[in-house]
């Protein structure tokens, strides 16, 4: 949760501390067992922008922007960051507010675009603080092994070869990849990749023989027969079927 206070203040209580942060700051609070409260100001008003946000979400930022870090990793974390609203981030809440007075409820894509422009702007500031966060939302183990599955879903990689990208034992994968991903590799690449050429073949010309290098598989006929597999359909009939029902 990132919550920008505008008028008064908000105590955060956490077992080891606690802070107040004052208007004209913005404060990122973790995932975890954390109190807080607000006071208004002299006015007696109290006013604060949230933004409400997932460990997901936050992880697959680093995911996505991995190539933005350094190699060192912060070794401290803390369950809660600080910062002064400069100019930039008054101009961000100003954004948001316009767009909120425009319509009430935001997309789903403006809302991640929006967040992205604010960590990355953080991330350029200050990147060892805001990276603090990235040990609390997740180990470095797990964070890894999600931006080699993520990045090589797309590509004939086999299970043992994605242990091995992840520097972990075919075992061991294979238990991180459940507990994170609720799934076998087996049968998510199998569903991620399926609905991936399904897409392809419902948005795009591109012709089976077309696709089946783009979703992680050598060649057509093992494409062809997986995909029968799982819809019942080969891809030719699928886009046949698809076609007729837009008709």
């Amino acid at each position: 949760m990132i919550s920008f206070i505008i008028d008064g203040n908000k105590t955060v209580d956490h077992p080891e501390k606690s802070v107040d942060v004052k208007a004209g700051e913005l404060v990122i609070l973790s995932k975890g067992n954390i109190l807080t409260s607000e006071m208004t100001s002299e006015l007696n008003d109290f006013r604060s922008l949230i933004i409400y946000f997932s460990n997901e979400v936050l992880n697959r930022f680093w995911i996505k922007y991995e190539y933005l870090l350094s190699d060192s990793l912060s070794t401290s974390s803390t369950p809660y960051l600080i910062y002064k609203q400069d100019e930039f981030i008054s101009s961000y809440i100003n954004s948001i507010l316009l767009l909120l007075q425009k319509t009430s409820t935001l997309t789903a894509e403006i809302k991640q675009i929006k967040l992205e422009e604010l960590l990355l702007y953080l991330l350029q500031s200050d990147s060892t603080k805001l990276r603090s966060l990235r040990i609390l939302s997740e180990d470095q183990n797990s964070l890894h092994l999600k931006a080699v599955v993520e990045r090589f879903v797309e590509q004939p990689t086999t299970v043992d070869e994605l242990a091995f990208l992840c520097n972990m034992s075919h075992s061991t994968f294979q238990r991180k990849f459940k507990h994170l991903y609720g799934s076998s590799p087996q049968k998510w690449l199998l569903n991620k990749r399926m609905k991936l050429s399904a897409e392809l073949l419902r948005a795009s010309d591109a012709t089976p023989s077309q696709i089946y290098f783009k979703v992680g598989y050598e060649n057509h006929s093992s494409f062809s027969e997986a995909f029968r597999k799982h819809f019942g359909l080969t891809p030719s009939q699928y886009r046949k079927q698809y076609m007729t029902v837009l008709k």
